[in-house]
C-alpha cells in the first residue's frame, strides 16, 4: 500500500515521503480500511513542523494521516 511518510520533522514542512509499505499485521480488535478519500488539517501540518513533539512524541518514521473515509 501506497502511505506518506514522514522520517523527522521540518519546519519547512517539504519532508514527506510517499512510499510503498507493506500491509499491517491486524489484531483481533482491529480493522484494515481500504481509504478512498482523505483530508490534511491543521494537525498534520502541526505534526509535520514538530510542534506538538512535546505532548506527542511520535515514533519516527511516521505514517501520517487523521482523517479519512474508506471501505472496511
Amino acid at each position: 500500500m501506497k502511505a506518506a511518510i514522514l522520517t523527522h520533522y521540518d519546519k519547512n514542512g517539504t519532508n514527506l515521503e510517499i512510499r510503498d509499505v507493506p500491509l499491517p499485521v491486524l489484531e483481533d480488535d482491529e480493522v484494515l480500511v481500504r481509504v478512498k478519500a482523505a483530508a490534511v488539517n491543521p494537525l498534520d501540518n502541526m505534526i509535520i513542523h514538530g510542534e506538538v513533539k512535546l505532548i506527542v512524541p511520535y515514533k519516527m518514521p511516521l505514517i501520517m494521516g487523521n482523517e479519512f473515509s474508506g471501505i472496511v
